[in-house]
């Protein structure tokens, strides 16, 4: 049981911090981390830390994946997770030894996916209650009068669920539990196809958190322990009810839990705990009204963050952009955002370059030539001391040569991302993933069948753009 995790919520509070990002003084913004705990030594590592509260309207999705749909906190910050662990693999591929990461072997001493180590839990952090299902009763308790008068005159004098098939719009029906969500929570903002954070947490204690390319290399990384910040003593237990309803309670029917430890893999429904900090989050709402500030609304800019990088390794979005790039040169290597579709597409690229050079014994950096990495040009962007911070990246991204290894890879699913190879493409073919997704959100019985998705139309681009 991992009930008090105080000192890791203040070192994730130190390293935003240390970042010197501030909201403007009347806006309040939400963060999000994910860190490992090595449960035998109780060393924490912080390995993304992010914060937000805004999506991208359908109308202005990016046709190339250059800019994120998604930059609420949790959103960012497991995109920051899952990059960390995807150059944690290329690290390993360069032979230095992970303390979070193993490879495992099977019967006959092949070499099998990374997995996080036996002794090495994998907790997020959010400094208040997940929006969707898991807040309902919470958002209640403390609706802001501007919102409650925004709903009361919209109100149906009965409340319906929503039909099979439909997700419900923001807070509508905010009476009814159990339901899928889209973003915006506000009824006078514009639509989205982005599914409520606790929806996604929801589908990563399925999926895991690493996503369909992750999943080429790693096993499924699931959640132990959901940490929730801001919630009062007296509202514990009613919040605690609702995110084990919303983050894995309405997954747990039926047979859906063993359907997924049918399939391949080492899937399986997982329910992390639910606990809670009393540490508080400096430009959080609750905190900012505590203190008698005149709170406005949410910041627009997200911040994004990942650990072990040299020197800063993080950056300010707006808009699902970098923050201080012309449109003109938004899809530029060097100006896109490191966490957006693209980027990670890109990464991928290099993390199958790596772990095939460990094999062969090809050095690494030559097979990543190519690779651009992401420093703020003079013709691109504000260049003032302030905007350089905000593009600092790592000097990792161009790794050192790799010795030879004579070991062989044999049980990784067949993944092919050459230069004609699409994102939309290049996911679908990882078909355990998808068996399994399907399983969750399919149009026939999966549980979450109302699940909104973005689809091909806006994943259609290639590696290099």
């Amino acid at each position: 049981m991992f009930l008090n995790h105080d000192e890791a919520i203040e070192q994730i509070l130190a390293t935003y911090s240390s970042l010197k990002f501030s909201p403007p003084p009347s806006q309040w913004t939400i963060l999000a981390s994910f860190f490992l705990k090595n449960t035998s030594t109780d060393v924490v590592k912080v390995i993304s830390v992010a914060t937000g509260t805004k999506c991208l309207p359908t109308s202005r999705y990016p046709m190339q994946g250059e800019a994120l749909h998604d930059s609420h906190a949790e959103v960012l910050a497991r995109r920051g997770a899952v990059r960390w662990f995807m150059e944690e693999v290329i690290r390993s591929a360069r032979g230095v030894e992970s303390q979070w990461l193993a490879r495992r072997e099977d019967e006959d001493g092949r070499r099998q996916k990374y997995a996080l180590r036996e002794d090495v839990k994998l907790i997020l952090y959010v400094s208040t209650v997940p929006c969707g299902d898991a807040s309902t009763r919470y958002l209640a308790a403390f609706q802001d009068p501007e919102m409650a008068a925004l709903k009361d005159s919209s109100r149906p004098a009965t409340v319906e669920a929503p039909d099979v098939g439909l997700a419900t719009r923001g807070r509508d029906n905010y009476l009814l539990y159990g339901v899928l969500r889209t973003k915006p929570g506000r009824a006078d903002s514009p639509p989205t196809l982005c599914m409520s954070c606790s929806d996604k947490i929801a589908a990563w204690n399925v999926l895991g958190i690493q996503g369909a390319l992750g999943s080429s290399f790693l096993e499924p990384l699931y959640l132990n322990e959901v940490v929730i910040g801001e919630v009062p003593e007296q509202m514990r237990g009613v919040v605690k009810e609702d995110c084990e309803r919303a983050l894995w309670g309405r997954l747990d029917v039926g047979d859906f839990g063993s359907r997924v430890e049918s399939l391949p893999g080492k899937y399986a429904l997982h329910k992390p705990l639910i606990s809670f900090t009393s540490v508080p989050f400096i430009h959080s709402r609750a905190t900012m009204v505590e203190a008698g500030a005149i709170v406005s609304g949410s910041c627009n800019d997200s911040l994004c963050w990942f650990a072990d990088a040299s020197g800063l390794a993080f950056e300010v979005l707006i808009n699902g952009y970098r923050r201080g790039v012309s449109p003109k040169h938004r899809l530029r290597d060097k100006s896109l955002p490191l966490l957006c579709k693209l980027s990670m597409f890109k990464l991928f690229n290099r993390v199958q370059s790596a772990t095939a050079s460990h094999v062969a014994g090809t050095p690494v950096d030559s097979c990543e030539r190519t690779v651009r990495t992401a420093y703020a040009p003079e013709d691109v962007v504000d260049t003032s001391l302030a905007n350089q911070a905000i593009f600092a990246v790592p000097s990792s991204s161009m790794p050192p040569s790799v010795a030879a290894d004579s070991e062989t890879e044999t049980s990784r699913e067949p993944v092919t991302s050459e230069s004609g190879s699409t994102y939309f493409e290049t996911k679908q073919s990882i078909l355990e993933y998808q068996s399994l997704k399907d399983l969750l959100i399919g149009a026939n019985s999966g549980p979450f069948v109302g699940w909104v998705k973005s689809g091909e139309k806006w994943e259609t681009f290639p590696s290099q753009c």
